[in-house]
């Protein structure tokens, strides 16, 4: 059985973040970091946006820097999502390692499974969009239409709880090896999102919920993080060992944060493409 590495980490600016996960799908490429399901939180509020989207046709960059919401870009596709209360993870493994599917669209789904799981485990009733439609609430399958908000849009592996969309999910592949993170919003306030994305965001709450929300209570980070933790496991058959970052992994994330994803031209050269 291959031997998985858990890491567990709060409160991240949205520039460590992202150049954490890319600094172990480095180190899993090179052979020096084993394959890694990574927990971890957002501070301060903050908005990543897909690969492809521009800053400047997405958001209102003035207030995101007058009210000091910071943004940046992923390495994945997708639209926008706004990090405030939420859990984010990142996956980076092989097919092998899960043994998945060959087909995308097949081992996207295998893989978001443990979420589908981890949202039963709860009570809750959580179903693939695709296999969800009689339930689904109409409105969603209006959303098909092109979205910059990640939660106003809808594709046939979005997750449905009660019939409206949590969260969301986007995947990089490099030959062999996966990188997938994704977000679920412990609680939403759409009003405030709202403020920095420049789509009108009226008829989002009609489609999207939180965990909390879902489940009728308060969920925290921490009761998400265990409950995710068991889902994955159980899921796929296997133990998750916590650990921490190598010295190189930290030393390449710290480069990666400074020279890239806190640059400028990154953040915003989708606009200049």
């Amino acid at each position: 059985m291959t031997n998985w590495r858990l890491i567990l980490s709060q409160n991240n600016t949205p520039h460590a973040n992202m150049a954490t996960d890319e600094a172990i799908l480095k180190a899993y490429a090179a052979g020096k970091a084993p394959p890694t399901l990574r927990i971890y939180s957002w501070k301060p509020e903050s908005i990543s946006l897909g690969y492809f989207q521009k800053a400047k046709e997405v958001l209102n960059t003035k207030r995101c820097l007058d009210q000091s919401v910071l943004f940046v870009r992923r390495i994945t596709g997708g639209e926008a999502i706004f990090h405030g209360d939420d859990l984010t993870y990142s996956i980076i493994c092989s097919k092998d390692d899960l043994v998945l599917p060959e087909s995308v669209k097949e081992s996207f789904k295998t893989i978001s499974s443990f979420l589908i799981n981890a949202y039963k485990a709860m009570g809750l009733e959580a179903a693939f969009s695709c296999e969800n439609q009689d339930v689904v609430a109409p409105i969603m399958f209006e959303s098909r239409k092109r979205s910059d908000f990640c939660f106003a849009a809808n594709q046939d592996f979005d997750i449905t709880i009660k019939g409206k969309k949590i969260g969301g999910n986007a995947q990089k592949r490099r030959r062999n090896m996966i990188f997938q993170h994704g977000s679920i919003p412990l609680s939403l306030d759409i009003n405030r999102i709202s403020l920095f994305l420049r789509e009108n965001l009226k008829d989002v709450k009609d489609r999207v919920i939180s965990l909390s929300d879902a489940a009728g209570r308060k969920i925290s980070f921490d009761d998400f993080s265990e409950i995710i933790i068991k889902s994955f496991q159980k899921t796929f058959g296997l133990e998750l060992n916590i650990d921490k970052l190598t010295d190189e992994e930290l030393q390449v994330a710290n480069t990666l944060s400074r020279e890239k994803y806190e640059n400028k031209e990154w953040n915003y050269s989708a606009d200049y493409d």
